[in-house]
């Protein structure tokens, strides 16, 4: 029974092993013809203008969608820098105000002062 088996495999992938070789040289066939083909030779080329067309039209739309946005943010990213130097400018102010405040100058006497403590004395 074993003898019988080996054989059926064996016949079987003699079989397989035919009817590849017979697919594979029709095959080679065909693309030997299509190969050659004038006509392949111009769908060859309208693939790759349509190629070439697909790409310009994904690049377009990127640039449409996304250069917005980028614009966008760098205009929000300069306002948001000068707003920062403006708060800067007000909290050094503060700083100043709040040290003067704690800090308070002698006062100076103006001439009406001075006449008026002149008046007084005599």
């Amino acid at each position: 029974m074993n003898k019988k088996n080996e054989y059926e495999q064996i016949y079987y992938f003699c079989y397989f092993k035919k009817l590849f070789e017979s697919w594979e040289e029709s095959t080679n066939k065909l693309m030997d013809v299509w190969m050659n083909s004038p006509l392949m030779d111009r769908a060859v080329e309208k693939s790759s203008e349509f190629k070439n067309y697909i790409h310009s039209f994904i690049e377009q739309t990127l640039e449409q969608r996304y250069l917005p946005e980028k614009r966008d943010m760098e205009k929000l990213i300069d306002t948001l820098d000068s707003l920062g130097e403006k708060i800067a400018d007000l909290e050094g102010k503060i700083t100043d105000l709040q040290s003067d405040a704690a800090n308070p100058k002698p006062k100076t006497r103006s001439r009406n002062t001075k006449k008026k403590v002149k008046e007084k004395k005599q």
